[in-house]
């Protein structure tokens, strides 16, 4: 043994962590820091057996001292029950809550307690899952482990995922373990992620030093190669030799020769160990393996059904393959569990399942039943299925709608009548799309085949055109749409309606929009809808992108204040989704307070998943609004709800508001806007996972915004820095080209003009303006009036008419709610007046739009606007001091607001979704910024 290999035995640690240096350094510093309020969480990636559960455990026993430790294990079999591993890590911790929010805690009691329903989504849950930990960390701090958490349920995932990226200022540390092709987890947004490979032969010669310093050399170097540099299949594939074999004077078994991964090797002998067992101990074993909850008292009236008895553990026990801790059977390595239960031929699996069906509580959870019910099941059996479906309908309750999914596709597979089957699949594919499950949506869709009720018709295109445009293909997805309203409209008119909706958004997106509008027109030219008002929503959004914008106006016009009208009559779902459409209209005041209401009703009610598309909307009518602050912040937060709630296409809608903010501050807009590299208005630093959870860590890697905002804010950015040229070919690319996109080609054709203008192009700025003025003409805003006064302005050669067209476009700008088309109005009446030599008038106009544009703030044009004053003859004041939202992060910020208004730490994490801790450390941040030392002073500052 060479003195390096001497050493690093020595400095190995707990056996199987030989080599695993920079890992435990990460999660030594993750345990200190959570002593120091510095949480975090840390993902651990690898194979089987690379040590995962080894680092888990070191964590385990570095936290006994001081801490609390919970700790759970994901269990394939139970992969199906929604909040099973959450019910497992907090059980005994629930009691303990005293402040949670009213509707998180009955979140919580949902997802833990099976006598409760909760109220909310899986977001919510884990916004309650993060204020629990966080009330328990008052006492000491916090110590999560999770292991196998690939087997874990879709909502539990989601729930500590959701808190995870939120432990960045609290006294928690979170260490989730995962197979490393865990797709959950892989790469997780937001947060850390270690990838556990092989160790090196000098580390696991170590490690077999330390485990068989006996061990002859030409063995080690074999086994070095038989484990691939899996240290546990190097821990047990030494175990498993005999003296003679350990000291070279017998050969290895020849079977380890066959070429097979290490975990497998690994596998083979739990599965030899397990085989020398007593049958009754076996049995027992398959028992335990399919229950994850542990609990000693079920295994054991389990057991007694398959013929085993309590002391038939005690083998298993000796063969080190679980352990007796208190009243819980703990398996001792994850790939010993599945061993048990993979090993077991399949009846036994059978008997195992239906053993724990009928030793289960009877008021235990129902789901559980079903699930070892439908497990113990070969064939069809209906009594099950529909034990399933009634379970699948408790699990709606509670908020799991990835486990809906899973009930009724077992259900459905349990089902021998064709029809049935495929109404239980079609619930199993909407539910899997309400879980954001796209592709399982859209497969058990297509497994569902034919259907011919109306309602599973339309649920069936609902889920496809889900997946369709998920994959970015809006055209296919409204034809599919279209197709079902036309099948089903006859019948069913309410159905049709909504269908025609969704599909009129579709048209929206489409890469011909026009083309789109007028195909579905005619396609459902003949059908009717029975006056249904949806119907007369989705005609009129039609209509205005057909090109008939009177008509279609009229019909948009009237949809909304039918929504408003009736807005108390539906659930906040439908409320968000016909929302706004008369954003069309350019009325963005209105429909900006009314879209503050549904924010409000979001976070009140807890809708997380919802938040992201209300602020997406208010982002974008704050920008149109000139409020670039706000529009800021509200996209920020708005992006890492999204990023979190895996609502993809949301995050690239989100990016690309980011991306124009950045733009009128004269940064070049790149193709990932957002936390982590870009500075939002005014210079700050535009915040990352540094706000809530992981400093450093871009929450959306690989988002870009999406390509019309994107080639808006280029537009802009060339506009602003006078490159009208690049500008023009933008703008052109918007209002003609594959980016077109109805709203914000409307707003391009204004800039279109002035760019066409610049470069010498009046034929193309007349047809914009004229395009403008009939958007204008069918809608009627007053800002749009000021900016169709502006355009004329422009393209007059007249000096006394341009004069009168700004004049009159500055007096319709009189309180139209759009301070930076004002402004513009201003810098370019204001250039046309020096170029009049009228210097006086110049400087006038040209000062009121630097400050205005200064205090949006909107950099690229404050600089032309500085720019014209020094060609008068001004030298401009440098820009006003830094104002007191521009010291603040984005988060900062949000959190100030709030406590201003005299809300506390922990309502405002409420409304934040955020520990009180880490609210109390933004406020700690922002107090110096803004010269305060209390909130009580917040009142008197101007916060925007």
């Amino acid at each position: 043994m060479t003195d390096a290999v001497r050493a690093s035995a020595a400095d190995r640690g707990p056996a199987g962590l030989s080599g695993r240096q920079h890992e435990r350094e990460v999660l030594d510093g993750l345990l200190r820091g959570v002593r120091e309020s510095r949480g975090g969480a840390v993902v651990l990636l690898g194979e089987a057996g690379s040590g995962k559960t080894a680092l888990l455990d070191r964590c385990a026993s570095a936290a006994a001292a001081g801490a609390r430790l919970l700790r759970c294990t994901g269990v394939q079999s139970e992969a199906a029950l929604p909040y099973a591993g959450l019910q497992v890590l907090l059980r005994g911790a629930l009691d303990l809550a005293r402040s949670l929010p009213e509707r998180q805690l009955t979140a919580l009691r949902g997802a833990i307690t099976p006598d409760d329903v909760p109220a909310g989504d899986r977001f919510l849950v884990g916004a309650a899952t993060l204020g629990l930990l966080d009330e328990l960390a008052e006492e000491r701090p916090v110590v999560v482990l999770v292991d196998d958490a690939n087997w874990l349920d879709l909502e539990t995932v989601d729930a500590l995922l959701f808190a995870a990226r939120r432990l960045g200022r609290g006294r928690v540390a979170m260490v989730v373990a995962a197979h490393e092709d865990a797709a959950a987890f892989e790469g997780a947004p937001g947060l850390p992620v270690l990838h556990l490979g092989p160790l090196t032969d000098e580390e696991g010669a170590a490690l077999l030093a330390g485990r068989a310093p006996e061990l002859h050399a030409a063995v080690s170097s074999r086994i070095l190669g038989l484990a691939q540099g899996n240290p546990l299949a190097m821990v047990e594939l030494v175990g498993a030799l005999t003296a003679a074999q350990r000291d070279g004077s017998e050969p290895l078994d020849a079977r380890e020769i066959a070429v097979l991964p290490a975990s497998w090797r690994v596998r083979r002998i739990f599965d030899e160990r397990i085989r020398a067992l007593p049958a009754p101990t076996r049995l027992l074993l398959t028992v335990a393996a399919a229950d994850d909850t542990g609990d000693l008292a079920l295994l054991v009236a389990a057991g007694e059904r398959v013929g085993a008895t309590a002391g038939d553990l005690g083998p298993a026990e000796a063969a080190d393959l679980v352990r007796v801790s208190g009243r819980r059977l703990v398996f001792r390595h994850p790939l010993a569990r599945a061993a048990a239960y993979q090993g077991a031929v399949l009846a036994e699996r059978t008997a195992a399942h239906r053993a724990l069906a009928e030793a289960a509580p009877a008021a235990d959870d129902m789901g559980r039943r079903a699930w070892h019910l439908a497990a113990a099941t070969v064939g069809y059996d209906e009594e099950v299925a529909a034990e399933l479906e009634r379970s699948a309908e408790l699990f709606r309750s509670r908020g799991g709608r990835a486990a809906v999914a899973a009930a009724y596709r077992r259900a459905a597979r349990l089902t021998g009548d064709q029809e049935a089957r495929s109404l239980r699949l079609v619930a199993a594919a909407a539910a899997a799309a309400e879980a954001g499950q796209v592709e399982l949506a859209g497969m058990l869709a297509d497994e569902a085949g034919p259907v011919s009720s109306p309602p599973a018709v339309a649920r069936l295109a609902s889920v496809r055109a889900a997946r369709e445009h998920e994959q970015g293909r809006a055209e296919s997805a409204r034809l599919l749409l279209v197709e079902a309203t036309s099948e089903v409209t006859a019948d069913r008119p309410a159905v049709g309606a909504w269908l025609l909706f969704e599909s009129a958004a579709m048209a929206w997106e489409a890469p011909d929009p026009v083309a789109a509008a007028r195909h579905t027109r005619a396609r459902v030219a003949g059908l009717d809808f029975g006056e249904h008002p949806v119907h007369r929503g989705a005609a009129g959004v039609l209509d205005i992108l057909a090109g008939d914008l009177v008509d279609g106006a009229a019909a948009v016009r009237e949809f909304a204040d039918y929504v408003v009208r009736t807005r108390h009559e539906r659930s906040l779902t439908d409320e968000v989704r016909l929302h706004g459409w008369d954003v069309l209209l350019g009325e963005y005041r209105t429909v900006h307070d009314q879209a503050v209401a549904l924010e409000r009703e979001c976070r009140v009610e807890g809708a997380v998943g919802m938040l992201p598309r209300v602020l997406l909307r208010l982002a974008r009518l704050r920008l149109f609004l000139g409020r670039h602050r706000d529009a800021y912040t509200t996209a920020v937060e708005g992006l890492e709800i999204a990023c979190d709630t895996g609502q993809r296409h949301l995050a690239t809608m989100l990016r690309g508001v980011l991306a124009v903010l950045a733009a009128l501050d004269g940064k070049e807009p790149g193709a990932t806007e957002g936390p982590e590299g870009t500075d939002g208005p005014g210079g700050r630093d535009l915040l990352g996972r540094g706000s809530a959870g992981q400093p450093g860590q871009d929450l959306c890697p690989g988002v870009a915004p999406s390509p019309f905002w994107l080639t808006r804010a280029r537009g802009l950015l060339d506009l602003g820095l006078g490159r009208y040229d690049r500008a023009l070919h933008h703008f052109a690319a918007l209002t003609r080209g594959p980016h077109q996109h109805l709203m914000v080609s409307v707003h391009s054709l204004p800039d279109q003009v002035e760019a066409a203008m610049r470069t010498e192009r009046a034929a193309e700025a007349r047809s914009a303006a004229e395009s403008f003025a009939r958007w204008t003409g069918a809608t009627g805003p007053a800002w749009a009036r000021a900016v169709e006064l502006r355009c004329h302005a422009l393209l007059t050669a007249d000096a006394a008419t341009a004069e009168e067209f700004y004049e009159r476009a500055l007096a319709a700008h009189e309180g139209d709610g759009r301070p930076f088309e004002e402004a513009r109005t201003r810098l370019l009446y204001g250039e046309w007046l020096r170029r009049a030599k009228r210097r006086a008038d110049a400087r006038e106009a040209l000062t009121v739009a630097l400050k205005s544009f200064e205090r949006m703030p909107a950099a690229a044009w404050a600089n032309r606007a500085r720019a014209e004053l020094r060609a008068v003859g001004v030298a401009p004041a440098s820009a006003a001091g830094t104002a007191f939202v521009d010291r603040l992060t984005a988060q900062e910020l949000r959190v100030v607001r709030l406590a201003a208004t005299g809300l506390s730490n922990r309502d405002i994490g409420a409304c934040l979704f955020l520990s009180p801790r880490t609210v109390g450390y933004h406020l700690s941040n922002a107090y110096p910024k803004l010269g305060v030392t209390s909130r009580a002073a917040l009142g008197a500052l101007d916060l925007g």
